[in-house]
């Protein structure tokens, strides 16, 4: 793909984001409509367009890839775990947000934010990657993550096994489960279910970016952008991160293979919206964390289109 094209396939896909932050600021989209966009997104769109991307034909390379993709993707997330710790013990955060901080570092929007942008640039392949690396992201965000959230809250450390079975069995991880199955037993959905499907899946483009617009809609750039701690998450999530990825696959799987692309375009998501919700569910520093995944998501405007041309020029 020129880069032209990855600009512009980029563009579109954030171009949907203004409606929602306009809508908020006339406050026609508030916080209970996002809060049921997500919902809907969570429950409906997002399984639907996972299940049809890996409606695939069958093939070795692309199972035996798939390990590639967990295994590297997860090495990015213990590295960036690894700079989260130093750099909050550095910088003497205050207990009530080192913990978000760390969180907001190590996890990224690679599923409302990540596979979208990944459709518009590669297609249902890229998609079907792109999923399996959200789930590995999913595994450490319901057991280490929720630990830094409830330790930034409470200085609650521990986290019964069954919370954290609920929170890891979710819908998006259920569908990529229910699409690696199918993928595997080469069970093809007729036309009367895969259309539907299709049609919702569809969906999740729009619905996620207009969420995004609206959550921007809803705070003051003016305190986001004095937010200090918030600039290094972005430098380790938006710039740091990739780099790490993109090192990781030059080393382990070569260049040029859109797995690879995949990994390195994940791994330059912002900071996950989870880390919003949790905050708030837990009663923790909610504003804190909103500040942060605001900028890296503001700024991943910029990063994005910069990392995906990199990777066609390398």
């Amino acid at each position: 793909m020129a880069t032209t094209d990855v600009i512009l396939t980029l563009a579109k896909v954030f171009i949907m984001i203004l409606p929602g932050y306009v809508l908020s600021k006339m406050n026609i989209l508030n916080e209970n409509h996002t809060v049921g966009m997500s919902n809907l997104i969570t429950y409906v769109t997002y399984p639907c367009m996972v299940i049809c991307a890996m409606q695939l034909e069958f093939s070795w390379e692309i199972l035996n890839n798939c390990k590639y993709v967990v295994l590297v993707f997860l090495g990015v997330v213990i590295v960036a775990m690894i700079l989260s710790k130093i750099l909050t013990t550095v910088i003497r955060l205050p207990s009530s947000q080192s913990g978000i901080m760390a969180f907001m570092m190590v996890f990224g929007n690679t599923g409302f934010l990540g596979l979208p942008v990944l459709n518009g640039l590669f297609g249902k392949e890229a998609v079907f990657y792109g999923a399996l690396c959200d789930s590995s992201v999913d595994l450490l965000i319901f057991s280490l993550g929720v630990t830094l959230i409830r330790q930034a809250a409470k200085g609650d450390e521990r986290m019964g096994l069954g919370e954290t079975l609920k929170g890891i069995i979710n819908p998006c991880f259920v569908c990529v489960i229910i699409g690696l199955v199918l993928y595997v037993l080469q069970i093809t959905l007729p036309d009367i279910i895969s259309g539907p499907l299709d049609m919702l899946g569809s969906a999740t483009s729009p619905l996620a970016m207009m969420v995004v617009g609206a959550h921007l809609g809803r705070i003051s750039f003016r305190e986001m952008f004095m937010s200090k701690p918030s600039y290094l998450v972005c430098l380790l999530k938006l710039l740091v991160a990739p780099a790490v990825a993109l090192i990781f696959v030059k080393l382990l799987v070569g260049s040029g293979t859109i797995f690879g692309t995949v990994i390195v375009i994940e791994a330059a998501m912002p900071c996950a919206m989870l880390s919003v919700i949790l905050s708030e569910y837990y009663k923790a520093d909610v504003e804190f964390a909103t500040k942060g995944v605001m900028l890296t998501t503001i700024l991943s405007l910029i990063t994005i289109p910069v990392v995906a041309i990199v990777l066609q020029l390398i």
